[in-house]
């Protein structure tokens, strides 16, 4: 599960189910404005860092 304050910049993530990917531009873990709770998803399910 990839939630926003674990993303680094770099990073591609990918929904397993339409193949929509996005990059990481720049990484909210460093900062006190993320307050995300629930992973970023797609399609319903949760995208999963690309190898």
């Amino acid at each position: 599960m990839a939630h926003c304050h674990e993303m680094k910049t770099g990073e591609i993530y990918e929904c397993q189910s339409c193949g929509l990917q996005l990059q990481v531009l720049a990484s909210c873990g460093d900062t006190a404005a993320c307050s995300c709770t629930e992973p970023v998803s797609c399609c319903g399910k949760p995208l999963t860092l690309k190898k």
